[in-house]
């Protein structure tokens, strides 16, 4: 409402305008008469000035703020893969895997979990069906990759890495990696 009353306002100021010249510049030339199509221009012309700024930027900035929030936990969920392949690649240096290095590793995949869970949550809030086939993919490459570094005997004390091991999960990271990547571009294609 409070758009058609600026609206109005305009043409109104626009007007007084147009008669103040035409009282106090008597020389400026001016016609008495009123253009159907003119008067329609300067409507619509008043329409797209308020229109534009109001409506379309107001729209634009909230699908801003959610595709930021989307990416956001996008990174968030690298940051801890990547945690994961840095405690990895330590464990493997090391020749061993303590218990501080096993206990990291299953926090993180639980952060995995809750994150992943978490970005799936909020892309289907902002009705992005078209995002499916990415998600899945990206939940079946998780599970790869926690399968691949904590497959085996894990959980016991001997436990170590081998270059082959680290090897497939540098891999499966990677694969991970882009998918999540990609994923970004096309949140901020949409």
């Amino acid at each position: 409402m409070n758009r058609f009353i600026l609206g109005f306002i305009l043409v109104v100021v626009g007007t007084a305008i147009g008669f103040a010249i035409a009282h106090y510049y008597p020389t400026f030339p001016f016609d008495d008469k009123i253009n159907a199509v003119d008067l329609l221009t300067l409507l619509v012309t008043i329409f797209l000035a308020v229109y534009i700024p109001i409506f379309l930027e107001k729209q634009m900035h909230s699908h801003r703020f959610e595709k930021d929030v989307v990416v956001r936990k996008i990174e968030g969920l690298q940051s801890s893969l990547r945690d994961v392949n840095r405690t990895v690649t330590e464990c493997l240096q090391k020749n061993t895997v303590s218990t501080g290095n096993s206990h990291a590793i299953v926090n993180s995949f639980t952060s995995i979990s809750n994150e992943l869970d978490t970005l799936i949550t909020l892309i289907e809030l902002c009705h992005q069906r078209k995002l499916d086939m990415d998600l899945t993919s990206i939940k079946n490459l998780r599970h790869e990759y926690k399968r691949t570094v904590t497959g085996g005997n894990f959980g016991r004390k001997v436990f170590k890495y081998t270059a082959l091991t680290k090897k497939e999960e540098e891999v499966i990271y990677h694969k991970l990696d882009k998918e999540l990547c990609i994923l970004i571009f096309k949140i901020n294609r949409m």
